[in-house]
């Protein structure tokens, strides 16, 4: 049985590490959110669906990233007034408004990713190829467990 509970105990480990990493990623939500100009976490991911997805409505944004309109929304008058999106009336569909990312907002994702790339490098340092991809599958399993929906 000591494999069995060795196995455990690496399953308990893994556990463990996530509830911190989760609980350091809400915390600096938290923290980022209320820096004066600077935009917070939240409304960065914005900027990078923008920036990955090109221009959306801004339904199909609250969509993406998971929250209500109304929040989006909000996010987006801050980033409007920051100069970092535009928004505008769709040509095909005058209800919906698009947001597009400006010339300003892809500089300011730029700069976060190279600081973040960086952060990542360093963390990671010293793991080598299969480690990563390691990795990478257990989080995507991981993962799957928030996605999927429950039976009955």
């Amino acid at each position: 049985m000591p494999e069995l509970a060795s196995r455990q105990d690496a399953i308990t480990g893994l556990g463990t590490s996530f509830r911190h990493a989760f609980r350091s990623l809400r915390s600096m939500r938290g923290r980022d959110t209320h820096r004066g100009d600077e935009i917070g976490h939240a409304q960065f991911e914005l900027l990078i669906e923008l920036c990955v997805r090109g221009p959306l409505h801004a339904g199909e944004l609250a969509e993406v990233v998971g929250a209500s309109a109304a929040t989006v929304s909000g996010m987006l008058d801050n980033l409007c007034a920051a100069e970092l999106v535009e928004r505008s009336r769709s040509e095909s569909d005058r209800r919906l408004v698009v947001v597009k990312l400006t010339r300003r907002g892809k500089r300011k994702v730029e700069a976060r990713k190279a600081l973040w790339r960086r952060r990542w490098e360093e963390a990671l340092e010293g793991l080598d190829e299969e480690e990563l991809r390691v990795a990478s599958r257990v989080l995507d399993r991981i993962g799957d467990i928030f996605t999927e929906r429950p039976e009955g």
